[in-house]
């Protein structure tokens, strides 16, 4: 494998807009595979590391050029995340979804936008998800409070994402709503020591009746308008891909980039592992696994410049090749470490550690394969598979 393969896809003539940032990534890579070990005993991604990625503007891929941002193809950020992950999983790990919520911000009322990016400030966002919160109607908006189990990159952050159900005037649920909510509004209880990823410090958030305005409010009303080429012309193209592109693929790409540094970790070690035909194998499925990636993202965009919705084909499919790009670079990680040997299991080997993370962010339920595999399969077999956000 060519570890020097992350140019863009596009003509070789093309100047690419993002490759000063690539050059800052690609020149960390080296430090971060160094300092892997560590971060992983500390439990922390380096601050110093979130802040010079910051200022090389990998968070502001995805943000809207009105407050400083690149507005970038999804495509050039994933291809950074790649690289990070291949020399710390959970560098990789955390900066995906903090560059992940940029975009999710960027479909937010103007005013919410605002409040965090007023001036081009920089503010990161972590995000729990899960619906583990309720919003009671009150004037001007809800009351929120919930405790959420895992917010990663959480002590980088200045907001959350808390995923809760909208109750009605008789406390009933009527929606599945997304409220950013600032740091001074919740408190951080530390509950994050897993085997693997550790260093993401995705500890749980607890908020307490605090006041979100409704504004600041993301359910399936402005789902269904981002996804509405008419009401979402105003959009920049990017910010039209599929509600759920993002954020699967946010999960996804640092198993691939980790995979890759797992390679390179282990013919450094052991050359002649490089002609194992297990390898070899494993080393394509990598590969193809970008390769199908990188089209379908590319794919997407071009569906999104034209403001045109693309069928459900194109949507469930890049569903399905972002989760058996998961697998698949979760099996060749496994694969590179049969090959490296009994010495690769100790505790701070980078194989092993790159297994063990692995196999912590195949759990998030965006990389469920069994799942999203049966949406498909009924999709490919005329079956109904409901009106979801795959």
């Amino acid at each position: 494998m060519d570890l020097t393969a992350d140019a863009p896809s596009s003509g070789a003539d093309e100047v690419d807009p993002h490759a000063d940032l690539l050059a800052t990534v690609r020149a960390l890579v080296p430090e971060l595979a160094r300092d892997a070990a560590d971060v992983e005993v500390n439990g922390a991604v380096d601050s110093s590391v979130i802040d010079r990625l910051d200022e090389a503007g990998l968070f502001r891929m995805f943000r809207p050029a009105r407050y400083g941002g690149a507005e970038a193809d999804p495509e050039a950020f994933f291809r950074a995340i790649r690289l990070l992950s291949r020399g710390c999983f959970a560098t990789g790990w955390v900066s995906s979804l903090i560059g992940a919520h940029e975009w999710h911000l960027s479909l937010f009322d103007e005013r919410a936008q605002e409040d965090v990016w007023a001036e081009g400030k920089r503010a990161l966002i972590t995000s729990s998800y899960t619906p583990d919160g309720l919003l009671t109607p009150t004037r001007g908006g809800f009351r929120l409070s919930g405790r959420w189990r895992t917010a990663t990159g959480v002590h980088h952050a200045d907001w959350s994402f808390l995923g809760a159900l909208l109750l009605d005037e008789g406390g009933e649920p009527v929606d599945y709503v997304g409220a950013l909510v600032p740091a001074a509004d919740y408190t951080v209880e530390e509950s994050w020591d897993p085997t693997g990823l550790r260093a993401v410090a995705a500890d749980a958030v607890v908020v307490s009746d605090a006041f979100v305005p409704e504004y600041r409010t993301f359910g399936w009303r402005e789902r269904t308008r981002q996804q509405d080429p008419e009401s979402a012309g105003h959009l920049a193209p990017v910010h039209r891909m599929p509600y759920a592109t993002i954020h699967t693929h946010a999960v996804a790409m640092p198993i691939v980039g980790a995979a890759e540094g797992a390679y390179a970790a282990l013919v450094a070690e052991r050359p002649e592992a490089d002609g194992l035909p297990a390898v070899s194998r494993a080393v394509v499925g990598i590969e193809a696994s970008w390769a199908q990636l990188s089209h379908n993202l590319a794919v997407l965009m071009d569906h999104a410049r034209a403001n045109a919705a693309p069928d459900t084909e194109l949507v469930i499919r890049s569903r399905r090749d972002q989760v058996m790009a998961a697998e698949r670079s979760l099996q060749a990680i496994g694969v590179f470490l049969d090959a490296a040997g009994t010495e690769a299991w100790g505790r701070r080997h980078p194989l092993q550690r790159a297994w063990r993370e692995a196999q912590v962010a195949r759990t998030n339920a965006a990389n469920a394969v069994e799942d999203t595999l049966s949406i498909y399969g009924r999709w490919a077999y005329g079956l109904d598979i409901g009106d979801r956000w795959w």
